[in-house]
């Protein structure tokens, strides 16, 4: 199986190709950083260039194409039509990473997969048109995968985190923002899991167990040193700030998912 990955060179682009390396066939875009892949399984892309990723498209014929990419939200949005547009008449699948951003206009609650899409951001705005564009122009071979705050063991939020306790500064968190996690190894499994098992529909990538922001936080800092300080700090103008990915799903094994625990256990160990 084929597999390509757009934006193969984030977070969680990098923890994919390692995901699949091994059994697929995995071909990957990048801006700047090269990527663990052969030469000619990687692709300097700019973005703006649509024509450049929609002749390699038709020479790698991939049979899943995986959606990182960052940048500008309108040179973003046209690429991804394009390559829609592209695929819309063979048997690729697309997944599309988007986010709990969707539902940033509406915070008295926690959010499901099938609850309505409200996002007062740019970014969640962003998300939801290009969530609408794949369930519009190919059905079932899209996919959403909505991600929370997303860790790794070389990610620059731990990397921040792990310097501040090392020059004794405060790390900050809030205590009335209530939110779950993802690692991204944990990410690459479950795309494995949807891709091999031909699962469909929008999936919320996200730990099973809803903290306070600085819950986590604490809970991470003290895990990686006795002298991490953590300084509690309270949102203004919400009781809560509720920014949760519940999951209502019964096609997925209890395994699918995991909790918070075991986020801070790996980026720790």
């Amino acid at each position: 199986m084929k597999l390509l990955i757009l934006g193969a060179s984030g977070l969680v682009g990098k923890a994919l190709i390692k995901e699949f390396s091994p059994n697929y066939d995995v071909y990957g875009t990048f801006n700047q950083t090269k990527l663990d892949l052969k030469n000619d399984h990687q692709l300097q892309w700019d973005i703006n260039d649509s024509e450049k990723i929609l002749d390699w498209i038709d020479r790698i014929c991939p049979d899943v194409i995986v959606s990182c990419l960052r940048g500008d939200f309108t040179v973003q949005f046209e690429a991804h039509s394009r390559i829609v547009e592209k695929i819309k008449s063979t048997s690729t699948k697309f997944l599309f990473c988007s986010t709990t951003n969707v539902f940033d206009g509406e915070v008295s609650k926690h959010h499901a997969e099938n609850d309505l899409t409200i996002a007062e951001s740019d970014y969640g705005q962003f998300k939801i048109k290009c969530e609408e564009l794949i369930k519009n122009e190919i059905g079932d071979n899209g996919i959403v995968l909505r991600l929370p705050m997303v860790w790794g063991k070389h990610s620059p939020r731990l990397n921040e985190i792990k310097d501040k306790i090392e020059k004794g500064q405060e790390i900050e968190a809030y205590d009335n923002i209530f939110l779950n996690h993802a690692i991204d190894t944990g990410i690459a499994k479950q795309v494995r899991r949807i891709i091999e098992n031909d699962l469909k529909g929008i999936f919320h990538l996200a730990t099973t167990n809803i903290d306070s922001q600085y819950s986590f936080i604490f809970k991470l800092v003290k895990s990686l040193s006795n002298e991490g300080k953590v300084k509690s700090l309270t949102l203004e103008n919400y009781d809560e700030y509720n920014f949760g990915l519940l999951t209502n799903r019964t096609d997925l094994s209890p395994d699918f998912y995991y909790d918070s625990d075991e986020v801070i256990n790996q980026l720790v160990h």
